[in-house]
């Protein structure tokens, strides 16, 4: 067996934790040299932290903790119960979701966890930043999703545990990366994009669920396009599970905000290869079961100039992306992603297009849009906006020479002015 490494950060939580609830050692802790650590059964305290950081263990500590008083099935429910009373966006989706199959809480109620994830949902739920509610959020789109689609029981059960524990490999990140509204840069951009794989390996090692849960789970950001991450992966290659929680994921984390169903409509209709087109007539479906409306209002020239804008960026990096996959010099695997970035970027221009986004180069005196016009675009404008932040940081983190770097270096100020010119100096 090799010997474990304590991850700093987790182990910081656990100690967090130890502190509000009892957690006790499940079994005798020993170091790589077999010198006793702690006994089974005795409480883990700040005490101890400095020698699990010190020392290599013969076994993993999640393997060797219990929390009591922690997350469980009930506790999931009443979660679930509490955010489907105040999220009318959230019960619209299960209220219009069909197919065969138990409902949604009933299928969180069957859920079992071990001692590792016990832990680790403990910590979420503890955390104080909504993560658990998230993560239940999360769970109940998922399983409306999955019923959608016509999957069996057993993998919309697999859908829903998936989607509860899709992001615990977060708790092995530096929590600064993870700060509310921090624009991460692309080298730090890399701590968090292996969370997905993380997560994924946490749940193989320490729970028996079936293999679906794990393979969803690292699956959560990926794209049926393969624009995703960690592995690009695309169309068949993401597992149905995979693919419902990714799409469960992207919608669940807009239904917090104001108008949260028309938001994920818009953005689930702005890029249509991402999803799969039947999860996005569900949140339709939802939005008018609510029959809500977006107010009116009026477009100041700011936004109408942050729009134009956004759109010459589109315009301007393609041309430059495609200008640059021609330079001489550059090895294949660079060729490579600029044409794949020029691409993507030709497929943004068709969603600022189709979402009217180029409209917003209008002479001087026509300000006026109506209420929801001006909605659409703020959502087009952000999710575009984020994607070309996402293209940015895959081409900071390319492995590419000194002088590929220097000829790429323009293109990052288009893809992300914020961060681009600071990366070309460093670079």
């Amino acid at each position: 067996m090799s010997d474990a490494v304590v991850n700093k950060h987790y182990l910081e939580k656990v100690i967090e934790l130890a502190e509000q609830l009892p957690v006790v050692a499940t079994e005798d802790i020993y170091d790589a040299r077999g010198n006793k650590l702690l006994a089974k059964g005795a409480k883990v305290s700040r005490v101890l932290q400095e020698k699990l950081i010190l020392h290599k263990l013969t076994k993993p500590i999640e393997a060797s903790l219990r929390v009591t008083g922690g997350v469980d099935a009930n506790l999931v429910v009443k979660t679930a119960e509490r955010l489907l009373a105040d999220n009318q966006a959230l019960a619209a989706i299960v209220a219009v979701s069909q197919g065969s199959g138990p409902s949604p809480l009933a299928m969180l109620s069957r859920l079992e966890f071990g001692n590792a994830t016990t832990m680790m949902l403990t910590i979420s739920e503890r955390g104080g930043n909504e993560a658990l509610d998230h993560a239940v959020t999360v769970a109940i789109a998922a399983a409306c999703f999955a019923k959608h689609l016509g999957l069996s029981a057993e993998l919309q059960q697999s859908c829903a545990l998936a989607g509860l524990l899709h992001d615990i490999g977060e708790l092995y990140i530096d929590p600064a990366y993870l700060a509310p509204g921090r624009q991460l840069l692309p080298h730090e951009w890399a701590h968090l994009v292996v969370h997905p794989r993380t997560s994924q390996m946490l749940i193989a090692e320490h729970e028996t669920y079936p293999p679906e849960v794990a393979r969803a789970i690292a699956e959560h950001h990926e794209r049926l396009d393969g624009s995703g991450y960690p592995r690009r992966l695309a169309g068949a290659a993401i597992s149905p599970c995979g693919q419902v929680l990714a799409a469960a994921e992207a919608v669940s984390a807009m239904l917090r905000a104001a108008h949260g169903l028309e938001r994920a409509e818009v953005s689930l209709k702005l890029i249509t290869s991402e999803h799969d087109r039947r999860i996005a007539a569900v949140v339709s479906r939802a939005r008018q079961h609510l029959r809500g409306g977006v107010g009116q209002a009026c477009a100041e020239r700011s936004v109408l100039d942050r729009d134009a804008r956004l759109y010459r960026r589109i315009v301007d990096g393609m041309g430059t992306a495609q200008a640059l996959a021609q330079s001489a010099g550059l090895s294949p695997s660079t060729r490579e992603l600029l044409e794949r970035i020029a691409a993507r970027m030709a497929q943004l221009q068709r969603a600022a297009l189709s979402s009217g986004l180029d409209l917003v180069l209008l002479p001087e005196g026509e300000d006026g849009f109506d209420g929801l016009l001006v909605f659409e675009h703020a959502v087009a404008t952000s999710e575009i906006g984020w994607r070309l932040r996402e293209l940015s940081r895959e081409l900071a983190l390319a492995t590419c020479s000194a002088g590929e770097r220097a000829i790429m270096a323009p293109l990052l100020s288009f893809l992300d002015p914020v961060t681009g010119p600071a990366l070309e100096h460093a670079a």
